[in-house]
């Protein structure tokens, strides 16, 4: 693996399954409560930070189609655009991400910090910043195909371009390997889990924490609408074009399979707009709808290069998409999975 240096309908247990506080013991049974109010006053006291990240200009040509750019490092493997826009939604993503976490970079535990961290898929490179600021005795290398980082990063990090789907060559083995929102990222994602395995020193961690597709309701509100079709048709679109979707329920056997041991999942959710009435859901949903909301047209090439749609016909199903998106009557959510496991120790 060569380097180049650079410094995400019928109601279920499972489908009811709700934790307002992220715990790896604990997840409540029941679905999140509808608030019947019209109006989102309850939020008006949220604000998004901002982002002030200094990005250098890329030392690639990146590939431009329909109005957006992507990678040029083993161009075509990711379907997801790494335009400005696709920058800060990712910022907005790693909120997201520590609003649901309460914080946290990590539920993997340990017993010392860790020295060699790696984040794969790192893209903006912001959760591997946080890492390294938190733990600065750790030296963090983050990983991506696109070249989308800040010139100026803590002196303990520093980013690569690289596929994770190829061999990995590092000259040391890691403590810590971290993967988020890497489910659409991989032709076989158990290959990467693999990769990982191998990577990681004796009694090292490895942990995903990635969302799940399709979206999901408890009371049939989203059956029939264009946002679950949207769901149905990125799963089959990217198929098509060899890049299936996974199945982030299915981390943790993954990893048993693989021979990692101590394995701990937590599933969460995210609603997919301000329905629920609990106020940090209710916040979460504001967000993943912003997100969501950029999202939607981002996969658009999914649409075009997998089912041979032409760009008026994706543009005009993405748009009716987002009036679901709207829709509170919709009491729509992504199952999220965090899951961690260790390496077992050399005998």
């Amino acid at each position: 693996m060569e380097a180049h240096n650079v410094h995400a309908s019928g109601a279920t247990d499972e489908d009811n399954e709700m934790s307002g506080v992220p715990h790896p013991e604990s997840i409540a049974n029941s679905a999140p409560e509808v608030d019947s109010n019209d109006n989102d006053s309850a939020i008006d006291m949220f604000s998004r930070p901002s982002s002030t990240q200094s990005v250098r200009a890329s030392v690639y040509d990146f590939v431009e189609e329909h109005g957006r750019t992507y990678h040029n490092f083993h161009s075509g493997k990711y379907l997801i655009p790494n335009d400005a826009l696709e920058k800060d939604r990712l910022e907005l993503q790693n909120y997201i991400w520590k609003l649901t976490l309460d914080g946290k970079l990590h539920f993997a535990p340990f017993s010392t910090p860790p020295h060699r961290v790696l984040d794969i898929g790192c893209g903006t490179g912001t959760w591997a910043m946080e890492f390294a600021h938190e733990y600065p005795s750790a030296d963090v290398t983050g990983t991506d195909l696109s070249p989308i980082q800040p010139e100026y990063v803590p002196p303990n990090c520093h980013f690569e371009i690289d596929d994770a789907e190829e061999d990995w060559a590092f000259s040391e083995p890691f403590d810590y390997i971290h993967g988020r929102a890497l489910m659409n990222c991989f032709k076989d994602i158990s290959t990467v889990f693999t990769s990982a395995f191998h990577a990681l020193a004796p009694g090292g961690q490895f942990e995903m924490q990635d969302g799940c597709m399709p979206f999901r309701s408890a009371d049939g509100t989203l059956d029939n609408t264009t946002l679950l079709d949207w769901c149905h048709k990125t799963l089959e679109g990217s198929a098509r074009v060899g890049r299936r979707w996974a199945d982030p329920r299915n981390y943790k056997t993954i990893m048993e399979q693989i021979g990692f041991v101590d394995v701990v999942e937590t599933r969460l959710k995210w609603p997919l707009n301000t329905w629920p009435r609990d106020r940090k859901l209710k916040e979460l949903g504001m967000w993943v709808r912003e997100d969501m909301m950029e999202i939607l047209p981002a996969v658009k090439k999914v649409f075009i290069a997998g089912l041979g749609w032409n760009v008026d016909d994706a543009d005009a199903f993405v748009e009716r998409a987002k009036v679901d998106l709207m829709n509170r009557n919709i009491h729509g959510w992504v199952d999220i999975v965090v899951v961690y496991g260790r390496k077992p120790e050399q005998s």
